[in-house]
């Protein structure tokens, strides 16, 4: 005679009664089910789902399940007003994830997951995976008010003898301290105040240490089309190669942009100062990508030396999903740089300019230097 089942419901009960113990569970489920998404006929399919899903997670509730666990990330939640839900919080809540980045979870998981292909070359203090490059774009409605306006041409630029071409691909890319109160920090983006005067800083900075210098302040989200964001680097490649083309003295680009990383990964203390960091993108999807790599190499040692832990180092981007060029395939001499981030002022953003045009114009001096002999 067969046993009949017992169901012990007293064990159940008090089982729920550890919600942390059921999460566990869960967690661990999920661990089972990541090989199910990897099987090849379901791999397009998985990937589909799994985005959908993560899209649908917001920041606000990350942020402040986090803070129950990491008291010193209290206020990162002031920035959203969004509900909270148990999809929202429960993978954050046990992997310990960056709240800006879940990408990070299953990037190296699954297959032809989008925007992990990055390797972090050389890592500046603090720099690990969880703080690389985080690129954000304006939110569709920011911008609203420009609608009705005509569509504006390239600009013709006027360049003779500058060495130095500086221009700023994503050229609206601002800093809440900048912008005025209560700016959430998915909108830290301006027509006005933003990277572009960062650009001309250091143009400036450039000049007075005697490198001719050409700065370019074209509004490039201006010439985007309706909801192409991610065609910046098309816009801004084709300002770019009209440049070249038209003067042989150009030696070196420089893109400068502004990191969506927080303040403490943004930002360091040097000589009693505080200052925003410098962060290296170097793009490995064509022949000059070696190159690129050595010149931001030397920099960053420059830096370590007379500015330590103002650069946080260099990231190499390619491969499937991600741009991997960054119109540095053009010159065998250009630099994607990430000045600082959202939370970083204008003050401590200069000083960042600063030694960076101080080791910039020894590396250059050095260079035609050698040439000349």
């Amino acid at each position: 005679m067969k046993k009949k089942l017992q169901i012990n419901w007293s064990q159940i009960r008090k089982v729920k009664q550890h919600p942390f113990l059921l999460f566990q569970i869960f967690f661990i489920c999920l661990l089972f089910l990541i090989p199910l998404f990897s099987i090849k006929p379901f791999s397009e399919a998985s990937t589909n789902i799994l985005e959908d899903w993560i899209k649908q997670i917001d920041g606000a509730s990350y942020s402040f399940f986090m803070t129950i666990d990491q008291p010193i990330m209290d206020g990162l939640n002031d920035q959203h007003d969004e509900q909270l839900s148990l999809a929202s919080f429960a993978l954050p809540l046990f992997t310990s994830l960056p709240y800006q980045d879940t990408r990070l979870l299953f990037g190296h998981e699954l297959p032809r997951f989008p925007n992990t292909n990055s390797t972090i070359v050389v890592a500046g203090e603090g720099t690990n995976m969880f703080t690389t490059a985080i690129e954000t774009a304006p939110p569709d409605h920011l911008f609203d008010d420009q609608e009705d306006e005509s569509p504006v041409e390239e600009p013709e630029l006027d360049i003779s003898d500058e060495s130095v071409f500086i221009y700023t691909t994503h050229n609206r890319e601002s800093f809440l301290p900048e912008l005025p109160e209560g700016t959430n920090f998915d909108e830290s983006f301006h027509s006005e105040e933003n990277v572009m005067k960062l650009s001309q800083y250091l143009g400036d900075q450039l000049e007075n240490n005697g490198i001719k210098t050409f700065v370019d302040q074209t509004d490039y989200y201006r010439l985007l089309p309706p909801e192409g964001y991610s065609q910046s680097y098309d816009v801004s490649r084709e300002v770019v190669q009209d440049v070249l083309s038209s003067n042989d003295q150009v030696k070196y680009l420089i893109d400068i942009h502004r990191d969506a990383q927080r303040r403490n990964v943004t930002t360091t203390t040097v000589n009693g100062e505080e200052m925003a960091r410098l962060w290296f993108i170097v793009g490995e999807d064509h022949k000059s990508y070696e190159e690129n790599l050595k010149l931001a190499s030397q920099l960053h040692e420059l830096l370590e030396e007379k500015y330590p832990g103002l650069s946080r180092g260099i990231e190499v981007k390619g491969g499937p999903g991600v741009n991997g060029v960054y119109n540095q395939d053009l010159t065998d001499q250009a630099l994607l740089v990430e000045v600082g981030g959202v939370e970083n002022s204008y003050e401590e953003l200069n000083r960042a300019l600063d030694a960076f045009a101080e080791v910039f114009t020894e590396y250059y001096m050095e260079q035609e230097g050698a040439k000349r002999q």
